[in-house]
């Protein structure tokens, strides 16, 4: 018995949502996440996937409605002063109910239209509820672009995007977010925002892909003494103070 349509296009709207969500970083690249009111996230590229040297990450799906910022670390180490500005968190929460309301309509009602007796009448209310959904969406961002520091051409792009693609539009947050400018150097800013248990794990990610770049530079080499400082920096500081 062969697969239905039903859950192949189920399978597709998944799948266009993960791919859409999917982003390529480099090396001295990493996410920036909110995680409550006073702690954040630090996500890193996957160093087994990726392409053109680039490092593939992937989002948690079920936190479509939180920002994320695209950050960068000099891996020689910066001690130079950075901007200390807040992420903008909290523009993007007006958009966090509409996210979840498209979510819903692709994800729950959809479903039960397709694969339950109720059929056509939720279908409906599945497509009303997507579309009303992406175009209130919209019309918010396009009200706050230059908040948003938005450009018409990209306003546009998206707008194309998410109505020609609806799983597309689902990572309106993620695009939005990964397209705001940040200064200030990942380090500094996850050893300022983040908890201390979470810092903890940042900087042991981060002193290890100092190890992997300490391997393939040429040893005693201006830069292999730059890595190696900043490396044995970031160690000492997780180590406790001697009396």
């Amino acid at each position: 018995m062969g697969v239905s349509a039903e859950v192949l296009l189920m399978a597709a709207i998944l799948g266009l949502y993960l791919y859409d969500s999917a982003q390529l970083l480099y090396r001295n690249e990493a996410v920036l996440i909110p995680a409550g009111q006073n702690d954040w996230i630090v996500g890193f590229g996957s160093e087994h996937l990726g392409v053109l040297r680039k490092e593939l990450y992937i989002p948690n799906p079920l936190l479509m409605h939180r920002p994320m910022f695209r950050m960068s670390w000099q891996l020689e180490g910066n001690d130079a002063a950075t901007s200390l500005a807040q992420p903008p968190v909290r523009a993007f929460f007006p958009l966090a109910p509409l996210v979840w309301s498209m979510a819903i309509a692709l994800f729950v009602f959809l479903p039960v239209g397709f694969f339950t007796r109720l059929g056509e009448p939720v279908l409906l209310l599945a497509l009303v509820l997507l579309f009303t959904s992406i175009l209130l969406a919209l019309a918010w961002t396009w009200a706050h672009r230059g908040e948003l520091q938005l450009s018409a051409r990209r306003f546009l792009g998206l707008a194309f995007e998410s109505l020609v693609c609806p799983p597309f539009a689902l990572n309106l947050i993620r695009h939005l977010s990964m397209a705001t400018p940040m200064s200030e150097d990942l380090i500094h800013a996850a050893r300022r925002l983040q908890t201390p248990s979470r810092w903890a794990r940042t900087r042991q990610q981060i002193v290890l892909r100092l190890t992997n770049e300490l391997e393939a530079e040429e040893e005693n080499s201006p830069r292999h003494v730059r890595l190696q400082a900043h490396r044995q920096s970031l160690i000492d500081e997780g180590e406790p103070c001697r009396p």
